[in-house]
Protein backbone atom coordinates (compact mmCIF):
# COMPACT_ATOMS: atom_id res chain seq x y z
CA UNK A 1 0.00 0.00 0.00
CA UNK A 2 1.38 3.75 -1.10
CA UNK A 3 1.84 5.84 1.78
CA UNK A 4 -0.30 8.36 0.36
CA UNK A 5 -3.34 5.53 0.39
CA UNK A 6 -2.71 4.91 3.73
CA UNK A 7 -2.73 8.74 4.83
CA UNK A 8 -6.18 8.75 2.96
CA UNK A 9 -7.24 5.52 4.64
CA UNK A 10 -6.45 7.48 8.08
CA UNK A 11 -8.19 10.59 7.29
CA UNK A 12 -11.22 7.98 6.37
CA UNK A 13 -11.03 6.47 9.77
CA UNK A 14 -11.05 9.70 11.53
CA UNK A 15 -13.37 11.00 9.80
CA UNK A 16 -15.74 7.75 10.72
CA UNK A 17 -14.22 7.74 14.41
CA UNK A 18 -15.17 11.53 15.00
CA UNK A 19 -19.04 11.27 13.88
CA UNK A 20 -18.97 7.69 15.89
CA UNK A 21 -21.00 7.46 19.33
CA UNK A 22 -18.48 4.57 20.18
CA UNK A 23 -15.89 2.51 19.05
CA UNK A 24 -15.18 -1.28 19.99
CA UNK A 25 -12.23 -3.31 19.16
CA UNK A 26 -12.31 -7.46 18.54
CA UNK A 27 -9.81 -9.93 17.56
CA UNK A 28 -10.94 -12.33 15.38
CA UNK A 29 -8.29 -14.28 14.83
CA UNK A 30 -9.51 -17.82 14.14
CA UNK A 31 -12.93 -16.94 12.68
CA UNK A 32 -13.48 -18.44 9.04
CA UNK A 33 -14.87 -16.05 5.99
CA UNK A 34 -18.84 -17.16 6.94
CA UNK A 35 -18.83 -16.17 10.26
CA UNK A 36 -16.35 -13.00 9.91
CA UNK A 37 -19.07 -11.85 7.13
CA UNK A 38 -21.66 -12.83 9.33
CA UNK A 39 -20.59 -10.18 11.97
CA UNK A 40 -19.97 -8.00 9.49
CA UNK A 41 -23.61 -7.95 8.06
CA UNK A 42 -24.95 -7.87 11.48
CA UNK A 43 -23.30 -4.92 12.72
CA UNK A 44 -23.75 -3.09 9.46
CA UNK A 45 -27.51 -3.72 10.06
CA UNK A 46 -27.39 -1.89 12.98
CA UNK A 47 -26.35 1.05 11.50
CA UNK A 48 -22.65 0.44 12.26
CA UNK A 49 -19.28 -0.13 10.73
CA UNK A 50 -17.33 -3.33 11.17
CA UNK A 51 -13.56 -3.23 9.67
CA UNK A 52 -10.27 -5.21 10.18
CA UNK A 53 -7.39 -2.30 10.05
CA UNK A 54 -3.84 -2.24 10.44
CA UNK A 55 -2.99 -1.58 14.19
CA UNK A 56 -0.82 1.15 13.05
CA UNK A 57 -3.42 3.31 11.11
CA UNK A 58 -6.06 3.09 13.37
CA UNK A 59 -3.42 4.28 16.14
CA UNK A 60 -3.42 7.51 14.00
CA UNK A 61 -6.69 7.49 13.40
CA UNK A 62 -7.29 7.78 17.02
CA UNK A 63 -4.77 10.21 17.59
CA UNK A 64 -6.22 12.31 15.17
CA UNK A 65 -9.01 12.51 16.83
CA UNK A 66 -7.31 12.86 20.03
CA UNK A 67 -8.76 9.37 22.00
CA UNK A 68 -6.11 7.51 24.09
CA UNK A 69 -6.08 4.66 26.14
CA UNK A 70 -6.79 2.20 23.17
CA UNK A 71 -3.42 1.33 21.99
CA UNK A 72 -2.95 -1.02 24.68
CA UNK A 73 -5.57 -2.99 22.99
CA UNK A 74 -4.21 -2.60 19.49
CA UNK A 75 -1.93 -5.76 19.21
CA UNK A 76 -3.07 -9.31 17.38
CA UNK A 77 -5.02 -8.09 14.48
CA UNK A 78 -7.76 -6.37 15.28
CA UNK A 79 -11.06 -5.37 13.82
CA UNK A 80 -13.22 -2.74 15.32
CA UNK A 81 -16.84 -1.47 15.09
CA UNK A 82 -17.52 1.97 14.39
CA UNK A 83 -21.06 2.82 16.14
CA UNK A 84 -23.16 5.09 14.84
CA UNK A 85 -26.44 4.31 16.25
CA UNK A 86 -27.15 2.84 19.45
CA UNK A 87 -23.80 1.57 21.13
CA UNK A 88 -25.89 -1.13 23.58
CA UNK A 89 -27.18 -2.71 20.52
CA UNK A 90 -23.95 -3.58 18.87
CA UNK A 91 -22.62 -4.53 22.54
CA UNK A 92 -25.31 -6.94 22.26
CA UNK A 93 -24.37 -8.64 19.39
CA UNK A 94 -20.63 -8.34 20.23
CA UNK A 95 -21.64 -10.31 23.21
CA UNK A 96 -24.04 -12.87 21.63
CA UNK A 97 -20.70 -13.28 19.02
CA UNK A 98 -18.44 -14.00 22.16
CA UNK A 99 -20.35 -16.50 22.93
CA UNK A 100 -21.32 -18.02 19.98
CA UNK A 101 -17.53 -18.44 18.35
CA UNK A 102 -14.56 -18.82 20.19
CA UNK A 103 -12.14 -17.18 18.37
CA UNK A 104 -14.36 -13.54 18.68
CA UNK A 105 -13.00 -12.09 21.95
CA UNK A 106 -14.01 -8.28 22.76
CA UNK A 107 -10.62 -6.47 23.20
CA UNK A 108 -12.04 -2.99 24.39
CA UNK A 109 -14.00 -0.01 23.20
CA UNK A 110 -14.26 3.99 23.68
CA UNK A 111 -17.44 5.38 24.64
CA UNK A 112 -19.08 8.60 25.98
CA UNK A 113 -15.02 10.26 26.52
CA UNK A 114 -14.32 6.89 28.79
CA UNK A 115 -12.02 4.38 27.83
CA UNK A 116 -14.16 0.92 28.20
CA UNK A 117 -12.54 -2.81 28.91
CA UNK A 118 -14.26 -6.02 27.79
CA UNK A 119 -16.31 -5.97 31.07
CA UNK A 120 -17.87 -3.27 30.45
CA UNK A 121 -18.60 -3.73 27.21
CA UNK A 122 -20.57 -6.90 28.51
CA UNK A 123 -21.92 -4.65 31.20
CA UNK A 124 -23.71 -2.41 28.13
CA UNK A 125 -24.85 -5.48 26.40
CA UNK A 126 -26.88 -5.96 29.44
CA UNK A 127 -28.56 -2.45 29.57
CA UNK A 128 -31.90 -2.04 28.07
CA UNK A 129 -32.29 -0.70 24.63
CA UNK A 130 -33.25 2.70 24.14
CA UNK A 131 -36.73 1.19 22.79
CA UNK A 132 -37.30 -1.06 25.67
CA UNK A 133 -36.97 1.74 27.87
CA UNK A 134 -38.99 3.91 26.51
CA UNK A 135 -41.71 1.08 26.45
CA UNK A 136 -41.03 0.41 30.54
CA UNK A 137 -41.90 4.00 31.13
CA UNK A 138 -45.00 4.57 28.66
CA UNK A 139 -46.24 1.52 30.58
CA UNK A 140 -45.62 3.05 33.84
CA UNK A 141 -46.88 6.43 32.66
CA UNK A 142 -50.22 4.67 31.43
CA UNK A 143 -50.88 2.29 34.85
CA UNK A 144 -52.97 5.02 36.74
CA UNK A 145 -54.95 5.63 33.75
CA UNK A 146 -55.68 2.03 33.50
CA UNK A 147 -56.00 1.30 37.12
CA UNK A 148 -58.95 4.24 37.29
CA UNK A 149 -60.85 2.88 34.29
CA UNK A 150 -60.75 -0.57 35.60
CA UNK A 151 -61.87 0.80 39.15
CA UNK A 152 -64.60 2.30 37.29
CA UNK A 153 -65.38 -0.76 35.68
CA UNK A 154 -65.52 -2.66 39.02
CA UNK A 155 -68.08 -0.51 40.48
CA UNK A 156 -71.42 -1.51 38.15
CA UNK A 157 -70.30 -4.98 37.94
CA UNK A 158 -69.95 -5.42 42.13
CA UNK A 159 -73.56 -3.37 42.08
CA UNK A 160 -74.46 -5.99 39.90
CA UNK A 161 -73.05 -9.10 41.92
CA UNK A 162 -75.04 -7.69 45.39
CA UNK A 163 -78.30 -7.22 42.89
CA UNK A 164 -78.34 -10.61 41.67
CA UNK A 165 -77.23 -12.23 45.23
CA UNK A 166 -80.31 -10.45 46.55
CA UNK A 167 -82.63 -12.02 43.25
CA UNK A 168 -81.03 -15.20 44.21
CA UNK A 169 -81.62 -15.41 48.04
CA UNK A 170 -85.61 -14.01 47.16
CA UNK A 171 -85.84 -17.11 44.66
CA UNK A 172 -84.46 -19.58 47.22
CA UNK A 173 -86.49 -18.32 49.68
Amino acid sequence: MKRSDKEQLVEELSTEISEASAIFLTDFKGLNFPQMENVRSTIKSLDSNFKVVKNRLLKLALEKQEIEGLHEHLVQPTACAIVKGEPTAVAKEFKKFAKEYDAFDIKGGYFEGAVLSDQDIIALADIPSREELLSKMLGSMTAPARNFVSLLANVPRNFLNVLNAIKDQKENN
